[in-house]
């Protein structure tokens, strides 16, 4: 029987790069059983006029299965969204900065607390309470040298799952692996609104979709090592399916017409990349709410991602 991971659960608020905001997040350590140290997981919630947060029932699923196997799991409250401060903006440039604050801290290795929300006190508790779980190297000197930084380490993870969920797909969809050279970015885009993203993101429609399919395109020309997922519902209210394969067909198409460019002579090859690239899990009968099919989801989203196996964690909650 395989060990049980030991994990630890930080309940925090982090500053926005954009204007110093402070965002919610629960941010979830972990370590042992079938934790991957080199793999983190985001999760990007729906749109928060609509009651879109972190507490969701597809992101509390996802964030259950996922978090098992990744060494570093954050779930994020964008501005307006929860206890975030700032409200949602009408083009999603903000929500776009918020969520690179959080890949940030990422590639960083560092989890900076808001000084307005955590005192040193706090920050002291925090830092004690994970080097005496094994989280932080237990050296003397470096406990007193940095027993009042503003910020916790983080793991140092290699590769990061993007998983957004409705609105939270579209701003994740934006950000660029090469943003990012010191990790390796992949995406999962679960009931992206493809069809309504002009009521979202207004005249960035268009910026949104192109950086997606860049990000496509590269993955299948070898530029990146990006992968992509989505999965939809049959269902869905805000985007009929005719609507996701036509997008997914053009989509695919320009994968293998940027594969091809690599490999002119073989396009058998050029297919497969673009299939390596782009991945889609249409599921019947499933709406864009997902109620009492989150499992589904997960189980698509962790078999593509390689870790389809569930795992129980030992869990150690803050309160932050």
């Amino acid at each position: 029987m395989q060990p049980l991971a030991e994990s630890f659960e930080v309940r925090c608020f982090v500053p926005s790069r954009l204007d110093g905001r402070a965002l919610e997040a629960v941010v979830t350590l972990a370590a042992g059983g079938a934790v991957d140290p080199a793999r983190a997981a985001v999760f990007v919630h729906p749109y928060a006029p609509l009651g879109g947060q972190l507490r969701n029932n597809v992101i509390d699923e996802l964030r259950a299965r996922l978090a098992a196997h990744a060494a570093v799991a954050v779930a994020v409250n964008l501005r307006g969204a929860g206890r975030s401060e700032g409200r949602t903006s009408w083009t999603g440039a903000a929500e776009l900065e918020d969520l690179r604050s959080v890949l940030a801290m990422l590639a960083a290795r560092r989890l900076p607390l808001h000084p307005r929300r955590h005192d040193a006190a706090e920050r002291r508790s925090l830092r004690a309470q994970l080097r005496a779980r094994g989280f932080i190297a237990d050296d003397a000197a470096a406990a007193d040298a940095d027993a009042d930084a503003d910020a916790l380490p983080l793991p140092p993870v290699a590769r990061v799952l993007l998983c957004g969920y409705s609105y939270g797909a579209a701003v994740a969809a934006a950000v660029a692996p090469a943003e990012y050279p010191r990790l390796r970015l992949d995406y999962a885009h679960i009931s992206l609104p493809y069809s309504v993203l002009w009521a979202l993101f207004l005249h960035r429609r268009a910026w949104v979709l192109q950086r997606l399919e860049a990000t496509v395109c590269a993955s299948a020309a070898a530029a990146t090592a990006a992968q992509t997922l989505f999965v939809a519902g049959s269902a869905d209210a805000f985007t009929s399916l005719p609507a996701y394969d036509r997008w997914w067909a053009q989509l695919r198409a320009a994968a293998e017409h940027a594969a091809l460019a690599r490999t002119p002579d073989d396009p058998d090859a050029a297919r497969a990349a673009a299939a390596r690239a782009l991945a889609v899990v249409r599921i019947p009968n499933a709406d864009h709410a997902w109620l009492r099919r989150e499992r589904e989801v997960a189980d698509a989203v962790a078999d593509w991602w390689g870790v389809g196996t569930t795992t129980t964690t030992t869990t150690h909650p803050t309160a932050g």
